[in-house]
């Protein structure tokens, strides 16, 4: 996965000047709003964790990140709950994850469960994930080296 190649002081300075609090504390919110939701519904949410292969002890965050990274799970689940979005792998919230996720494992050192299972997964959508998240952050890279040029 590219983005865990991300070194450390971009990933704080990323963290730091991209994506709030507010931003990260409402993606985790929504994840574990929804994944209550599906649990409620035992057989459609082992259904989904036995098409990801997800290990038994696994945090909710990365959870979120593998079930809505499959195209299919993602449309059975807005189909299934009735959900006002459209039936596309919501990227961006997914990719802002990930570079938090990251964040906590190489700049705080905290590991979530399930992170190695997550930086070894095989599948096409976590992978545009991933490639998300890693343009994002060359696209900071970028913009922080910008400087004004004056003739």
């Amino acid at each position: 996965m590219h983005t865990f190649q991300i070194a450390k002081s971009v990933l704080d300075g990323y963290k730091n000047e991209n994506l709030s609090e507010e931003r990260i504390n409402f993606l985790i919110e929504q994840a574990n709003e929804q994944l209550d939701e599906i649990s409620q519904k035992k057989e459609i949410y082992s259904g989904f964790l036995n098409k990801i292969n997800a290990p038994q002890k696994i945090d909710n965050i990365i959870l979120w990140i593998l079930l809505l990274s499959n195209e299919t799970i993602c449309c059975d689940y807005s189909d299934e709950f009735k959900k006002g979005f459209r039936d596309i792998i919501p990227v961006s919230d997914l990719a802002d994850l990930l570079l938090y996720v990251v964040h906590l494992k190489k700049v705080k050192n905290i590991e979530l469960d399930g992170l190695d299972f997550l930086l070894e997964y095989q599948e096409e959508g976590i992978e545009e994930v991933d490639q998300f998240s890693f343009t994002n952050t060359l696209l900071y890279i970028q913009k922080s080296k910008e400087v004004e040029i004056e003739f």
